[in-house]
């Protein structure tokens, strides 16, 4: 099966064209399928696609429906004990009077898919006040969960979350006070977010979503500070989040805070790419009114291409490499050979001091070594492939550079 017909194919999923659906898995052959569970995986949509097809009740392969029911049943069973683990610890944050929101999936798995097996996640998200940090950690850490930053002040400084992980699962639990980091061009008015946030139906009324607005404008941030590596599921959070609020979203509210935030171009190309995609409803209108004056269709072109792209979105040698500035290429060089003892200390939470962050210098170079040597000895060679993945990266730098920028 060629790229087109397995994205078509995907594409129907998530549109939920059920006719134009069903009748191309029927001419799927058994490799075919196999290709298709494959590029599920990838966009992280196994769960959804193994409903869709088991509703159809079309014949599947007996290997491809055990790999597909193998996936529901895990991301079931993960989220399962996600929502109890966190849920006794909303419980007592409730009861304390500590405010907490749910972030991405692990709000939109209950409360917009409304079916917690079907949306995949690799870890929770929530949002807590920086003031209330310490009081949320005691409360984690009497649920058993551990600090994986020894050393909080490189990621309170520069950073915008802190990460904790109980062992008995491996779940791992960020904990954010910000959306963005101090440095970033979009910046987010948190104390308007919290505002804005309703209750989700605790007692004490602690426990709180983001308005519709700010969670769809939240989506299309984060999907274009990943330069849309997280595929058609990012995308299919989107376009679920604008059918279940269609009706309440201010329209005109989310515009204005995109203006606050800096985030216009991150609305506009989320919002034309599950238009253009998936076919969600949005106003001519509206797209019009919100298209930044500068757009040029390229970007449209380039992200459109990236939600279908496999890449590594921050390898360190295409940044160096696709850098045309003298002074700006020499700048990242440096910086990638003579990190600073902060940077040291975010990529290596466990280091407690100064002594063991100069230790793990060693430990750093190997690291690199291991990871990017061979990109780096292909691209002096001349390897036409990795020479295209150099362009793909300085065209995916520009992108990145552009939505986040207005």
């Amino acid at each position: 099966m060629n790229e087109m017909k397995i994205r078509t194919i995907l594409l129907d999923l998530l549109r939920s064209s059920d006719v134009s659906f069903t009748s191309a898995l029927r001419e799927c052959s058994g490799e075919d399928w196999e290709q298709l569970v494959r590029e599920t995986n990838t966009h992280g949509i196994t769960p959804l696609f193994y409903k869709s097809v088991q509703t159809s009740g079309i014949s599947v392969p007996e290997e491809a429906r055990k790999k597909m029911h193998a996936a529901y049943l895990r991301a079931a069973e993960q989220n399962i004990r996600r929502y109890h683990c966190l849920g006794k610890v909303f419980a007592v944050c409730d009861g304390a009077g500590i405010p907490v929101i749910p972030l991405k999936g692990m709000y939109l798995a209950q409360h917009v898919y409304q079916d917690i097996a079907l949306r995949e996640m690799s870890d929770v998200d929530v949002l807590v006040r920086k003031k209330d940090l310490d009081a949320f950690e005691s409360i984690l850490a009497a649920s058993g969960f551990m600090p994986m930053q020894q050393n909080k002040i490189p990621f309170l400084e520069r950073g915008h979350h802190l990460r904790y992980v109980i062992d008995e699962s491996g779940l791992l639990v960020e904990v954010h006070w910000d959306l963005m980091d101090p440095g970033d061009d979009v910046q987010i008015d948190i104390e308007a977010l919290w505002e804005r946030s309703k209750p989700l139906g605790y007692p004490g009324g602690c426990i709180r979503a983001l308005s519709p607005e700010d969670l769809l404008l939240h989506l299309c941030v984060h999907l274009a500070n990943h330069t849309f590596c997280l595929g058609l599921r990012g995308l299919y959070d989107l376009a679920m989040t604008v059918h279940v609020f269609m009706n309440v979203m201010d329209w005109n509210k989310l515009y204005d805070i995109a203006v606050t935030w800096n985030a216009v171009r991150a609305l506009y190309v989320n919002l034309q790419l599950i238009a253009g995609l998936l076919d969600v409803q949005v106003s001519k209108e509206y797209l019009e009114r919100v298209k930044p004056r500068d757009f040029e269709e390229q970007y449209m072109e380039i992200s459109r291409e990236l939600v279908f792209a496999s890449y590594e979105p921050n390898n360190p040698v295409f940044s160096i490499m696709s850098e045309e500035d003298g002074g700006q290429k020499a700048g990242f060089m440096l910086k990638a050979l003579f990190p600073s003892p902060r940077t040291i200390a975010l990529k290596y939470p466990s280091v407690k001091n100064r002594f063991q962050v100069l230790l793990s210098y060693p430990l750093y170079y190997k690291d690199r070594m291991k990871k990017y040597w061979d990109v780096a000895w292909r691209l002096f060679l001349g390897s036409r492939q990795t020479v295209a993945e150099k362009e793909q990266h300085r065209k995916i730098k520009e992108v990145k550079k552009w939505l986040l920028s207005g």
